[in-house]
């Protein structure tokens, strides 16, 4: 997908609360732990009723569900509310801090130039961000024509397992790698097996591999390869068979369908999104932001419900399985020492996806969101 070289500015078109609960500030005896209380909790796997709460303290979650609460605490009180964690965006070129305001509380940048490559952080006012440096390709593949500054190009299977080494050791938290092959499939590419190699030695140093795959025929490469994820639903010239395999392997997709569907490129993005679901596979929250507004995507979530998902199923592939991917215990979650990544909105989004338009308060890191 192509990169856009300039970002529109948009208003924030939802208030968030801001708070000041820096644990014990201005005070000794101000109780470091605070509480979050509302009618509904969304855990990252299950909804919970009836006056449940989350303790946060110290940046983490210490306890959540229907809590009771002692006198004196620190509360923050919601009506007709949803207590959720922070969403995941698992394909990014930016993270704004927009992003944050909308309770996308974690990105993670899928091709940035190696200088700006660095371990995974998470500054003030801006949403966590994992990386995963330039794409590994070959001399003019995919991206290296269009976007040479994240193409990483190697010529041999040993040239691409010292770039996986390189990256890891610059913070790459995990590799990516390009099998774009163009419509009439003559863009070059890596070979199943330099993709092989490249996965062997990612899995060395516990790293998983994501394919920039759009066409069947990166599909086949990235299959034969045994890499762990792709990064866009494929969608042209895909095999029944191909989206059949993805699912039987539990390889999941991340789908940046609706900048499938703006590219006018990928015409059956959200009809082997549905094949692929309804076969078992498992489709994870993405954007390819900044090719969409740099925002929480509702267009994206949209397209997820169009493939077969409940809205339960997008908040799942959004927050707890969108963690996992990153490999950060708990991420994605409130269970007990999970990072207090908490979102608050308006409603029940188990129910209409839309009501995360209305975020009432965003937590990141334990801080109210400025």
């Amino acid at each position: 997908m192509k990169i856009l070289t300039t970002l529109g500015t948009l208003a924030c078109a939802s208030a968030v609360i801001v708070l000041s609960l820096t644990p014990g500030a201005g005070s000794t005896n101000t109780p470091s732990r605070y509480f979050i209380r509302a009618d509904l909790l969304f855990t990252g796997t299950a909804l919970v009723k009836g006056q449940v709460a989350v303790a946060v303290e110290d940046g983490k979650v210490v306890a959540a569900g229907r809590l009771r609460i002692p006198s004196g605490a620190r509360v923050l009180r919601f009506q007709n509310a949803t207590i959720l964690p922070g969403l995941i965006d698992l394909h990014v070129h930016d993270s704004p801090q927009l992003l944050l305001r909308d309770g996308v509380t974690t990105t993670r940048n899928l091709g940035e130039p190696v200088a700006r490559l660095r371990p995974p952080y998470a500054a003030d006012g801006y949403p966590r961000i994992v990386a995963a440096g330039p794409i590994i390709t070959v001399p003019g593949g995919y991206p290296t024509g269009r976007l040479p500054e994240l193409a990483a190009p190697v010529a041999s299977a040993s040239e691409a397992v010292a770039t996986v080494d390189m990256l890891a050791a610059k913070g790459a938290a995990l590799i990516k790698i390009g099998l774009e092959t163009g419509r009439d499939g003559s863009l070059p590419t890596l070979s199943s097996e330099e993709v092989r190699a490249i996965v062997s030695e990612a899995h060395r140093l516990n790293r998983l591999v994501t394919a920039h795959v759009l066409e069947g025929k990166g599909l086949a490469i990235a299959l034969a390869g045994g890499v762990d994820e792709i990064a866009h639903m494929p969608c042209l010239g895909v095999t029944p068979a191909q989206i059949a395999e993805l699912a039987k392997r539990r390889i999941p997709v991340v789908g940046t369908l609706h900048v499938e569907r703006l590219s006018g490129r990928c015409p059956d993005g959200v009809a082997n999104a549905r094949a692929f679901i309804r076969q078992g596979g498992t489709l994870l929250y993405g954007t390819d932001l900044p090719n969409v507004p740099p925002r929480l995507d509702l267009t994206e979530l949209s397209l997820m419900r169009q493939a077969g998902m409940t809205p339960t199923q997008v908040l799942i592939g959004s927050t707890k399985l969108a963690g996992q991917q990153l490999g950060i215990a708990k991420l994605g979650t409130l269970a007990v020492g999970a990072p207090a990544d908490i979102l608050v909105v308006k409603g029940d989004p188990t129910r209409v996806l839309s009501a995360l338009a209305h975020p009432l308060l965003v937590i990141a890191r334990g801080k109210a969101v400025n």
